[in-house]
């Protein structure tokens, strides 16, 4: 395996990656190897003032893209990337919370599957939107990228973040898309402002169907059937905890479903009216 620059600082810089005071406008990303097997991503602030949260610091990535050829592939903030690397990888990012006002916030090793071989016909290409943060600046982001044979069995991965808006009124709501036909659902992240609490079961979104073709093929319970990308403590709440709070996971693995040569879109059961969603379907491209 080789891995490459792709976003940092020059050599011998005492600066960890490359400076994000702005967004950065699309751009080639050069292979290196036979296939981009994955990126690995860190973002770093400086605080000042006053201590800002984790999960408050990650808005500063509020668009990551990353396209092969003219196919957007990834579309997802820094905090849907950490919760992807929960579901994909079984695995969780270095954390850094400042709580004195006088230091840094960081996230570190995030892992963005890629799985996909270079072609000269529909080049890597890749953005990132920065959204100014309160009490955090001298901002730097580094993307590294890993490249090798493409192993047995690994498929591209297409995990694009779609918003929504629940109903104004609680009960089935049936979702005006189609997961986009691109191979294999493999698993289903959702991010609510309304989740599990102590003392509190009144979520977002109580139940989700998987209709095929119109009809039901799956019906998930938010409570028996949703599983966190981290351990979550109501009492005493790890940063990593609060930082991925928001999401639930649908594991279909191994099997996954067919969204390629059918139909498949998806039902709510909305408890919590006109919430804020978003919706990632993360798929094996076939």
């Amino acid at each position: 395996m080789r891995t490459s620059k792709i976003y940092d600082a020059a050599d011998g810089s005492a600066t960890p990656g490359r400076v994000f005071t702005a967004s950065i406008n699309q751009e080639t990303i050069v292979p290196n190897g036979e296939a981009l097997l994955m990126m690995k991503m860190g973002l770093k602030g400086a605080v000042s003032t006053a201590a800002v949260v984790i999960e408050d610091f990650a808005d500063l990535l509020s668009e990551y893209v990353f396209r092969v050829g003219a196919e957007e592939r990834i579309v997802m903030d820094a905090q849907d990337l950490c919760a992807l690397m929960a579901f994909y990888y079984n695995e969780l990012p270095t954390i850094g919370e400042n709580t004195d006002a006088t230091g840094n916030d960081f996230l570190g090793g995030i892992k963005i599957p890629v799985y996909e071989k270079a072609d000269a016909a529909k080049p890597f290409t890749h953005s990132a939107e920065r959204t100014a943060v309160t009490n955090i600046a001298t901002e730097t982001l580094a993307l590294t990228g890993y490249w090798a044979g493409l192993p047995a069995g690994k498929l591209p991965i297409h995990a694009r973040k779609i918003s929504h808006t629940t109903a104004g009124s609680a009960g089935l709501e049936t979702l005006d898309f189609r997961i986009v036909p691109k191979g294999r659902m493999i698993g289903l992240i959702i991010e609510q402002p309304n989740g599990f609490a102590d003392g509190n079961i009144d979520t977002s979104i109580q139940r989700v169907k998987l209709l095929v073709n119109g009809e039901q093929h799956s019906h998930f319970n938010t409570l028996s059937d949703f599983t966190s990308p981290a351990t979550i403590d109501f009492v005493t709440p790890s940063p990593m905890a609060d930082l991925l709070r928001p999401y639930i996971v649908l594991d279909l693995r191994p099997d996954g479903l067919d969204v390629k040569g059918q139909e498949v879109t998806i039902q709510l059961d909305v408890q919590d009216v006109s919430d804020a969603v978003s919706i990632i379907p993360v798929i094996e491209v076939q």
